[in-house]
């Protein structure tokens, strides 16, 4: 059984939904980081997850509350 899918209208890609302004962020931050951080999967992982809720208005203190997750 396949899948049928059809576009019928206009495709757009909002490029300012709360996950791409996390994905970004967490780019931008990563830049400052040593090689030797960027190949630990938890770390980026974790980034990406604080960005996110960043994005929908939490506190640094919650963001960085590791029981919050």
């Amino acid at each position: 059984m396949s899948d049928d899918m059809r576009i019928t209208s206009p495709v757009s890609i909002k490029t300012d939904s709360a996950s791409r302004v996390a994905y970004d962020l967490m780019r931008f931050i990563g830049e400052d980081i040593e090689s030797g951080d960027k190949s630990n999967r938890e770390y980026w992982l974790t980034l990406y997850r604080q960005c996110y809720k960043a994005t929908h208005g939490h506190t640094l203190k919650y963001l960085l509350d590791r029981n919050n997750d």
